[in-house]
């Protein structure tokens, strides 16, 4: 009891002590926490009565709460600060942990006590909860014979090693790919807060009196759209395409290891684990538990919009072409796409940044939002320690001062955190205990210089609001059991809630009141906001394509059946491209194979689907918002009532019915990414011959 991780924190809301927890403390806690798991386990099938929801769900629920506890610390830790020590423990850790998991879920007594648990009487959140014990044993093999059953905890075992390591290759190899600049005019359009702060960077890591540009995890850079130095955005854009390949990267020298072998090894024992466990792929699998009826209605759903977005793009690149007056290369679409918006609609987001900073952003954005909607109040606690120091701490009360939770902030790139943006759990909330729940939200900014605001582009606002929307999904849960707390949801539902509130960022109920030039206060003009709604459509071609590139690519690696057929990992994606005929020239997937984490080693193989999924959801609900009133607190209410404060113990898809009193359409989707139909444009099936490339972000947010 010596030990931190293992006892309950005595601060608000038992947020970790993260000034009392150190790296030697994990693993003698992950032994004895999984230790108490299973003498939960024992104790269960050892009591004599009957079995019944409280002596078998709930006592798996309470023996759970140690091991819970010890992994949200540990896995917070090896997204946002993954040091050398962090990732020695995880490598070691893995095989443990995913033995621990077979223990437990290929139990065949435990199973058959959970399918004899009385159903009689129980209520429907019970009854959900029951049915998701039953298919998670299920779909983990609880039913194979005994050879199997090794062989598959064989393959798990495998499995969690080789994610670990592309996880951990990718951080160096993204973090090696950084771009060094000698040059202070090749800067030319970046802002001068954003030179400043790449000459402190390339300080603090040995290249004093340069310019370090460091990399986003996606393909496309965000600098790319102000450079006006091609020669130095082509740098860029190489630098990124080659991480993860061993090929030439943008300063003409190897990349340091070639992901593409690891991800092809990791896709053949995922098809071999689907085999195993009776499904035709590792796609078939993963949607078996998904809110998508069957992978052929998400392959349909994708075919509808892979031809409207290939169309949109092939016109925006002629479009961009009459303007650069040359073709147009993959590193220059950003820069003249963001001159063609500044041309077409007046505005220039660039300068725009002025108006977005983030203090501003947070508390006359986000949190006002949710006060708004949900009557939240957020007070900043500097006396609760992060697990760093820059991390932020706000307490959360609802409108009478009864206690919500607490919220974190981590703003700031550093070269332990892993790419990209993301919210996680400290505490899942659960009345099983009673627990409150603490959450996290991580972003990747680019620091300012000492003693200066941080401004933010346009998508870098979009994000704020959509982490938090995953951030109000887990403060507003109202379930039972922490294991169907918050965003434990489906992985192509967990999406929505964060997508429906990224429609306030320039709502104009919401952003005068936080889009305030940081020195003078002024509010961003209207004019000025207006046509960033009217721009909003702009580019949704090449948004579209990008992202649907990296979809097929997430299907072709886990639409494989026949694990001794692996097709050759250097070619995986081009032919995925082909075949679901969205190869458009000048367009690179948002993610490669060489640095696709989401899908190697982030959770979403065979899902990186449901970002265009959850916005069919999202969109629907846009709607459903505006036609009723828009920000206020009834609608708010609805919301949190119906989906928000749901969890997992109600089927997803019905928690969104009932907010919307019908089923979702694909409709308002088209419209919002100008995909609707036009007859002379009839969609290619899949293995159509691609379109003829003629012709002079906001992504996904993890």
């Amino acid at each position: 009891m010596d030990n931190p991780l293992l006892r309950p924190s005595e601060l608000p809301y038992e947020l970790p002590d993260f000034r009392s927890i150190r790296e030697e403390h994990f693993l003698p806690a992950f032994e004895a926490a999984m230790a108490q798991d299973l003498e939960c386990v024992r104790a269960v099938l050892a009591d004599p009565a009957p079995p019944t929801f409280a002596n078998t769900v709930e006592a798996l629920e309470r023996g759970g709460l140690a091991l819970d506890r010890v992994e949200s610390v540990f896995f917070t830790l090896t997204a946002a600060h993954n040091t050398a020590g962090v990732q020695r423990i995880y490598q070691e850790l893995a095989p443990r942990l995913a033995e621990h998991k077979a223990d437990f879920t290929l139990n065949k007594e435990l199973y058959a006590r959970v399918r004899r648990v009385d159903r009689t009487d129980l209520q429907p959140w019970q009854l959900r909860a029951l049915d998701e014990y039953v298919s998670w044993f299920q779909s983990s093999g609880a039913e194979l014979g005994l050879d199997d059953q090794q062989r598959l905890r064989e393959v798990n075992d495998e499995l969690s090693a080789l994610s670990i390591r592309y996880g951990n290759d990718l951080l160096r190899e993204v973090n090696a790919s950084a771009v060094v600049v000698d040059d202070p005019e090749a800067l030319d359009g970046m802002d001068p807060a954003d030179i400043e702060a790449a000459a402190s960077a390339a300080a603090e890591n040995g290249h004093r009196g340069r310019y370090l540009l460091t990399p986003a995890l996606f393909t496309v850079q965000p600098v790319l759209s102000v450079l006006t130095d091609r020669a130095l955005r082509r740098r860029i854009h190489l630098a990124a395409v080659h991480r993860g390949t061993g090929g030439l990267d943008g300063e003409g020298s190897q990349s340091r290891t070639d992901l593409r072998p690891l991800a092809a090894r990791i896709a053949r024992l995922r098809a071999e684990q689907a085999r195993l466990l009776g499904y035709r792929s590792h796609g078939d699998h993963v949607m078996a538990g998904s809110t998508a009826p069957s992978p052929e209605a998400v392959q349909e759903m994708l075919e509808r919009i892979t031809g409207p977005a290939v169309r949109n793009a092939l016109e925006e690149r002629a479009e961009l072409e009459r303007l650069a007056g040359h073709p147009i290369e993959a590193w220059d679409w950003p820069y003249w796409a963001e001159r063609l918006r500044r041309e077409r609609y007046h505005v220039d987001t660039s300068a725009l940044r002025e108006y977005f900073e983030l203090e501003s952003v947070l508390e006359h954005g986000i949190f006002r939002t949710a006060r708004e909607l949900y009557g939240l109040v957020f007070t900043e606690r500097p006396d609760l320690p992060g697990y760093l120091p820059q991390v932020r701490v706000w307490e959360v009360t609802d409108e009478h001062g009864e206690e919500v939770g607490l919220f974190l902030g981590d703003w700031f790139t550093r070269p332990t955190k892993q790419g990209g943006a993301w919210m996680g759990s400290l505490v899942h909330q659960n009345r099983l205990t009673g627990q409150r729940p603490v959450v996290v939200n991580n972003a990747n900014f680019t620091r300012p210089p000492a003693g200066r605001p941080k401004l933010l582009t346009l998508d870098e606002v979009a994000t704020v609001f959509h982490e938090f929307g995953h951030a109000l999904h887990g403060l507003l849960s109202d379930v039972h059991l922490p294991s169907f707390s918050g965003t434990k949801v489906p992985r192509d539902f967990v999406e929505y809630p964060s997508q429906v509130h990224e429609m306030w960022v320039l709502h104009p109920d919401v952003a005068p009141h936080y889009a305030r030039h940081h020195r003078t206060g002024e509010p961003v003009p209207e004019a000025a906001l207006a046509a960033l709604r009217q721009a909003a459509a702009h580019g949704q071609g090449f948004r579209t394509v990008e992202y649907l590139a990296s979809t097929w690519l997430d299907l072709a690696w886990h639409g494989i059946e026949d694990p001794s057929r692996l097709p050759d990992p250097r070619s995986v994606e081009q032919e995925a491209l082909e075949r679901a005929g969205i190869d458009v020239p000048g367009i690179a997937p948002r993610y490669r194979t060489g640095y696709f984490k989401h899908i190697f080693a982030g959770g979403y193989s065979a899902g990186y689907y449901a970002y265009i999924w959850s916005e069919i959801l999202d969109a629907d609900t846009a709607r459903w918002f505006t036609a009723h009133g828009g920000l206020t607190r009834e609608n708010g209410r609805r919301f949190a009532e119906e989906v928000l404060s749901r969890g997992n113990e109600t089927a997803p898809l019905e928690a969104v019915e009932a907010l919307l009193g019908r089923r979702p359409q694909l409709g308002a989707l088209l419209q919002r990414r100008g995909l609707l139909p036009r007859e002379e444009f009839v969609h290619r099936r899949r293995g159509a011959p691609a379109p003829e490339a003629g012709g002079p972000d906001r992504g996904d947010r993890a």
